[in-house]
């Protein structure tokens, strides 16, 4: 099976072999391909800004709109062709588009805790045979033990499994878009097919950049889950970073070209409630830094 063939088959323009082909590789348990597939068909939905040095964007409201319709060309075709594999019909999405973090409670009782700007998909089948979560931005899961029905949380190319424990995923918060798993309580597994199997302890995090070798380190809880509670919180924070979780939290670009100015060293701790010109005009203060305003939603960075 490759994504060409998926491609296919969800556009309905297989062959009946193909077809056929692909309704035997959707039957089977390994998920791993469709996964990457359906990451990719999210990724297309909105390209990110390109930035030097590269700070991602924001998923939006639009984008999570865009996100819904490019999955619902996905749905049907496969209602269309496969309407007995119930498991791939329908899919949900939890978006958090407001300034303030969301609480969901999923159907098994597991938690989630959704930042500003982040977003959420799973199937409707969602706790029948599989409790799955595919991730964009950041949020914190308290999850109920159930030995039978792993929970996993899809990243890119990582997927986080759990049985039940507390736990912190962010894929915004670093200029690199690397990807961060803070473990809280208990015990997870984070995984990349074919490259690393990793069990984390509480205390550590694993970041993760594509093409680099995982990195599992200490972390501080109150620096990681500072969004938990209303708070914005630097220490020692490389500006390109710091940059990269303002742009998560409030939902603009800001944009940073300087090399030199992007390892600048900043530490601090702001109210999530303060505005994000409020909290730019601080560093510029502090740190010697102008922000100019692009357009309605667009910063940059540069030395005064």
């Amino acid at each position: 099976m490759d994504k060409q063939l998926l491609e296919k088959y969800f556009k309905g323009h297989c062959t009946t072999q193909e077809a056929a082909q692909a309704e035997a590789w959707l039957s089977g348990e390994d998920t791993t391909l469709l996964d990457e597939f359906m990451m990719e068909k999210w990724a297309e939905a909105n390209e990110p800004v390109v930035m030097k040095p590269k700070v991602h964007r924001l998923w939006y409201g639009a984008a999570a709109a865009a996100i819904i319709g490019a999955i619902a060309v996905v749905v049907f075709f496969w209602q269309h062709q496969q309407p007995q594999q119930p498991l791939a019909l329908k899919w949900d999405t939890l978006t958090n588009t407001t300034n303030n973090i969301q609480l969901f409670t999923m159907t098994d009782g597991s938690e989630v805790w959704l930042n500003t700007h982040s977003s959420v998909i799973y199937h409707q089948q969602y706790n029948h045979q599989q409790r799955e979560l595919w991730l964009q931005g950041e949020a914190y899961f308290q999850v109920v033990k159930d030995e039978q029905c792993p929970f996993s949380v899809h990243t890119g190319s990582l997927t986080t499994t759990v049985l039940g424990t507390a736990f912190n995923i962010s894929t915004s918060n670093k200029a690199d878009g690397s990807i961060q798993v803070s473990l809280i309580e208990g015990k997870v597994a984070v995984s990349k097919e074919h490259a690393f199997n990793k069990i984390l302890l509480p205390g550590q995090m694993l970041q993760y950049s594509n093409g680099q070798a995982p990195e599992l380190t200490a972390f501080a809880p109150h620096e990681i889950l500072d969004w938990k509670k209303g708070k914005i919180f630097f220490d020692n924070t490389m500006l390109a970073d710091a940059l990269a979780k303002l742009q998560q939290r409030y939902g603009y670009n800001i944009i940073l070209e300087d090399t030199h100015l992007r390892k600048k060293k900043i530490s601090g701790e702001f109210n999530r409630d303060m505005s994000l010109e409020k909290i730019l005009s601080t560093l510029e203060y502090v740190h010697n830094i102008t922000f100019k305003r692009v357009d309605d939603s667009t910063y940059q960075a540069c030395k005064k």
